[in-house]
């Protein structure tokens, strides 16, 4: 029997089995991640443009790991369900997840970030670029041109050191963590 899809939102057909009221769902009233009314208004937009791009995500007793903050928006437009993956995790390892989901996504590459945004002006997306940029806190140069991203993208330097084996790394990174650096390994 072909489940009944239930929500306006867009569903792919691969989550079309994991359906599910979201309104049974829990959340733990710890999660750490707030988003503002702008972010919630870019959420519902992204959700209503893209349709679920992926899942929400639960432990097997429908505990928020992941998409909590989509689950709550959704609530307020009377969208009810959305898919949902239950994992058989523990409760740290629940958090866990939610931790690296939330923590985990990279540092953006400034020029790389300025070549995105112009393709998608010249795509004729301003107005969607606009609402997520300041979703963020940042503003669309009225003139928007090249010059005028590298004003919204913060200048990151980095340093890449070659080490001899792990063991070096470790010890160079606990130096330099030691003497206050902001370090993350990278293994190339």
């Amino acid at each position: 029997m072909e489940k009944e899809i239930k929500t306006t939102l867009r569903v792919p057909e691969a989550y079309v089995s994991l359906l599910e009221d979201i309104r049974l769902l829990t959340a733990d009233q710890n999660n750490p991640n707030r988003t503002t009314l702008k972010q919630q208004e870019q959420i519902w937009h992204s959700l209503q443009k893209y349709g679920w791009a992926y899942p929400i995500i639960t432990n097997k007793d429908g505990v928020y790991a992941d998409g909590e903050q989509r689950a709550e928006v959704c609530k307020q437009h009377s969208e009810f369900y959305a898919p949902v993956l239950r994992l058989p995790v523990s409760d740290v390892d629940r958090r866990m997840l939610r931790q690296i989901l939330n923590k985990l996504k990279g540092k953006h590459n400034k020029e790389l970030d300025t070549a995105e945004y112009l393709r998608i002006l010249q795509a004729g997306e301003k107005d969607d670029l606009k609402a997520l940029l300041e979703s963020i806190g940042e503003k669309l140069p009225e003139d928007s041109s090249e010059r005028d991203f590298s004003a919204i993208i913060p200048e990151t330097y980095e340093l890449i050191i070659e080490c001899k084996d792990e063991a070096d790394q470790k010890r160079i990174f606990d130096k330099l963590t030691l003497e206050g650096y902001k370090l993350r390994i990278l293994t190339l």
